[in-house]
């Protein structure tokens, strides 16, 4: 029988297996905190490694998008020569057509009019067994003639109509566009003024003349435009 008071009987614990435990204990905590940093200097490393990669795939993409546009620069040279050849050939050709028409009526109608002279100085009976012949002679110079002239100019304008046509779908599918100047002012940001022209009843810095056309590209100004515009009043 148990004396009133006393405890059940348990195990005891010394002061040295409290000693080992706590040892034991203190171990465990060094090599979580150890763990944990172990794994934070890997986290830091590699978002360290991520950011240099990021950073790398960044300049690739750069270089390579610069390196495209170097390549494709002189294609783009080239559109644009190309274009601007066109315009100046169809120029130069409506004002070829304009010159050669005027002139071209110009001949027929002083042919027709010696013709005319020619047969007014035949004698009555003459002029009577003539006049088949010089009707028919004045209707070789007649305004038929003009119109023959005036088909084959149309004809190569309409050539060069589906040629412009062409470059113009090739040209937007490489956003390559060209500048209208004309009737605007001259914006130094893309146009350089190469001659300065006086007209009071135009405001100043109006471009009256496209010297050399300008163009984008990629949203870009690739070439200034050259114009001459109205200086100050």
């Amino acid at each position: 029988e148990q004396p009133e008071g006393d405890q059940p009987p348990g195990e005891r614990i010394g002061l040295y297996q409290l000693a080992e435990q706590l040892t034991a204990l203190r171990h465990d905590v060094k090599l979580l905190t150890k763990a944990s940093r172990g794994a934070e200097e890997r986290n830091e490393a590699t978002l360290v490694s991520m950011n240099a990669a990021i950073e790398q795939f960044r300049g690739v993409a750069a270089q390579e998008d610069e390196a495209a546009e170097k390549a494709a620069r002189p294609m783009v040279e080239a559109i644009i020569g190309l274009d601007e050849s066109l315009v100046r050939g169809r120029r130069v050709i409506e004002q070829a057509r304009q010159r050669v028409l005027e002139e071209w009526n110009a001949e027929l109608l002083q042919a027709r009019e010696r013709l005319d002279e020619l047969y007014a100085t035949q004698a009555w009976w003459r002029r009577l067994m003539l006049r088949p012949w010089h009707q028919a002679t004045r209707d070789v110079y007649s305004a038929r003639s003009l119109e023959t002239g005036r088909n084959i100019f149309d004809s190569l304008l309409e050539g060069y109509d589906l040629i412009q046509k062409r470059l113009q779908r090739a040209m937007q599918e490489l956003f390559i566009v060209r500048m209208d100047c004309l009737g605007t002012v001259a914006d130094p940001h893309c146009v350089s003024v190469v001659e300065v022209v006086s007209d009071p009843g135009r405001e100043p810095g109006t471009v009256v003349e496209e010297v050399r056309p300008g163009y984008h590209w990629n949203g870009k100004v690739f070439r200034f435009a050259e114009v001459k515009a109205v200086g100050e009043h």
